[in-house]
């Protein structure tokens, strides 16, 4: 009787630790998804970010070679070349500014507005950039499925802030982040839950 209770005592505390065991090894693994999709998070934001500033600042080179083959619409240097101003302009009166204007994140112009007064500043200047509001986003015509990043950043002119909300579509390409789709967000997307995702499987 007394080797029957030993060998069922022994038993059971097989039993306990390969519980324990198979526990902590759930935990292990649990944790080591959630870190990775916290880093996985962390980058495609400030991915994001330089996108953004490489944008407004008219990098057009560092542009192209962070947008998708297909976003670029063929290499880089054509990428660059159909985005660089190459017709004369007229030289610009003591009203306006010499500096680049600044541009969303799809690269159309934000309309500047004229500051004739010398004390004051002659054009819009950003504020900092800030990314957030990661989501996961299907595929919709020639865009592929990827991962929705919203980037926010104010405008300060002479008299007045405002504050511009883009969309990124961002795909991984060979391990690096890539910009396939940018929109910006609305009023009307931001009346819902997810303005990001609804300003880029709307735009």
């Amino acid at each position: 009787m007394k080797r029957a209770v030993t060998a069922t005592t022994a038993a059971a505390v097989l039993l306990a630790i390969a519980g324990c065991s198979s526990d902590t090894e759930e935990k292990k693994e649990s944790g080591a998804a959630n870190k990775g999709g916290a880093t996985t998070q962390a980058s495609a934001e400030e991915f994001a970010r330089t996108y953004q500033e490489a944008v407004n600042d008219e990098n057009w080179q560092r542009v192209c070679q962070m947008r998708t083959e297909r976003y670029r619409y063929g290499t880089v240097q054509s990428c660059v070349d159909d985005n660089t101003e190459t017709t004369p302009t007229a030289a610009p009166s003591l009203s306006e500014t010499s500096d680049p204007p600044l541009r969303r994140a799809d690269g159309s112009v934000i309309p500047t507005r004229a500051a004739p007064s010398a004390s004051g500043p002659e054009r819009a200047a950003t504020g900092r950039f800030e990314a957030g509001d990661v989501v996961t986003v299907p595929a919709i015509g020639d865009h592929p499925a990827g991962t929705g990043v919203g980037v926010e950043y104010t405008v300060t002119w002479p008299d007045s802030t405002t504050t511009t909300k883009e969309a990124l579509r961002m795909v991984k390409q060979g391990g690096e982040w890539f910009v396939d789709q940018a929109e910006e967000i609305h009023a009307s997307d931001e009346a819902h839950g997810n303005p990001v995702r609804d300003a880029l499987m709307n735009g």
